[in-house]
C-alpha cells in the first residue's frame, strides 16, 4: 500500500491521472471519467496528507469538494440517458 502511495504522489501519479482524463474524453459514456475522479481525489487527499502548508490544503479540499461534485453530476447524466 505505500508503494501505491509513493507512486501515485510522484509525478508519475499525476501523469496517470491525467492520462486517465484524457481517456475518458476519447471513451466518452464508459465510465472513465469515475475512475479519473476519483484517482484524482485520492491524489489530491494524499496532497493534503502529506503537506504542511495550511494553502495547499485549503486548496486541495476546495479541489476535491469540486472533484464530488463532478462525480455527482456526471452519474446524474449517465442515470438519466438510461
Amino acid at each position: 500500500m505505500k508503494n501505491v502511495r509513493k507512486n501515485l504522489f510522484s509525478e508519475k501519479g499525476m501523469t496517470a491521472v491525467n492520462a486517465l482524463f484524457l481517456l475518458s474524453l476519447l471513451l466518452r459514456d464508459s465510465g472513465v471519467i469515475f475512475i479519473a475522479y476519483l484517482v484524482w481525489i485520492a491524489y489530491l487527499a494524499l496532497g493534503i496528507k502529506n503537506t504542511s502548508s495550511k494553502g495547499i490544503r485549503i486548496i486541495n479540499s476546495v479541489l476535491i469538494a469540486f472533484a464530488m461534485l463532478m462525480v455527482l453530476v456526471n452519474l446524474y447524466l449517465l442515470l438519466r440517458r438510461v
